[in-house]
Formats: C-alpha cells, sequence, structure tokens
C-alpha cells in the first residue's frame, strides 16, 4: 500500500495530465472545471483513504469526514472500485441533509429537510445530461471516480512491488 503523500504526487500528476488533455481537445470549460474539482476534492479531501482519521489538511471538514471515519473500515467498500466514491456521494448528500435539519431547527434556514430530499430525489430523477447541470455533477463524479480509480491502482502496484522486493 503507497503512503498517502505517493498517492497525492500520482494522483496529482495523473489528473494534472487528463485535465490538460480535456483543454486540449477543447472541452467545455464547465465540464472540465467539474472533473477537476471532482478529481482534487477525491485526491485531497475526500479519498479512498478517509476512512482513515480524517486528515489535519481538511479544517473544518474534519467534522463531517470523522462519521465516514466510524461508518467504513480501511481497504473496506472505500476501496471498492466501483462503491467507493458512490458511497461518498450518498454520505455526502445524507450529511447536507443532516446539515440542512440542524440549520432549520435553529431557524437559519427555511428550507426545510423534507424540502431538501425531495428536491434531491426530483432532481436526480430529472436527470438528462443535455443540461448542464447534470452535464457538470456526471463530470464532477467521473473526475472522482477516475481518482479513486488512480488511488486504488496505486496501493496494488505499490503493493505487488512490495511483496516482490521482500519474498526474494
Amino acid at each position: 500500500m503507497a503512503l498517502g503523500k505517493t498517492h497525492d504526487k500520482i494522483n496529482l500528476l495523473v489528473g494534472t495530465i487528463l485535465t490538460g488533455v480535456f483543454i486540449g481537445l477543447q472541452q467545455d470549460p464547465f465540464v472540465t472545471g467539474s472533473f477537476a474539482f471532482g478529481w482534487l476534492v477525491s485526491t485531497l479531501i475526500f479519498s479512498p483513504d478517509s476512512d482513515l482519521l480524517p486528515k489535519a489538511r481538511t479544517g473544518p471538514l474534519r467534522l463531517f469526514l470523522y462519521p465516514y471515519s466510524i461508518f467504513f473500515k480501511h481497504r473496506g467498500v472505500s476501496h471498492s472500485f466501483l462503491f467507493g466514491t458512490i458511497t461518498r456521494f450518498v454520505y455526502s448528500f445524507l450529511m447536507l441533509g443532516i446539515l440542512t435539519y440542524v440549520l432549520y431547527e435553529m431557524d437559519k434556514i427555511r428550507f426545510s429537510p423534507k424540502d431538501y430530499f425531495s428536491f434531491l430525489y426530483y432532481w436526480l430523477r430529472a436527470y438528462n445530461y443535455e443540461f448542464i447541470q447534470y452535464k457538470m455533477l456526471t463530470w464532477l463524479f467521473g473526475g472522482a471516480f477516475l481518482a479513486d480509480l488512480c488511488h486504488i491502482f496505486t496501493d496494488h502496484i505499490s503493493s505487488g512491488i512490495k511483496k516482490l522486493i521482500f519474498w526474494r
């Protein structure tokens, strides 16, 4: 398994190259920005290793990430190439719902948790890639998903190299 700094370096290099390819192909700036943002968030803040104790660099987001580290154990579903990214997105939507509830109960917002979840349900149900907000969500998820794959791939390569070195 690779160290955190190794993951960061490899992911940032690959993410930079892919973003450069999108720019070179003159991809829509919203698509490229969403992809890059998803990649960066998945690399630096909410990675497959977020199930370890939340990192110091997450600042106030540690409060948001701490429950994730309790519910998801390392090398479990968080390192699943298919379900890892999905669970982090679902977790994020649920945490936003909890934040909505807290702010609503404190009378800081008028948008109730029921409104939030209803909006989220109907918004996702009406998914249409032709609209920019859905295109941006798709590429945000794609960036996060590919960054997670890069992370998992780095783990497998690192583990394979260590096995070769130590089993000689």
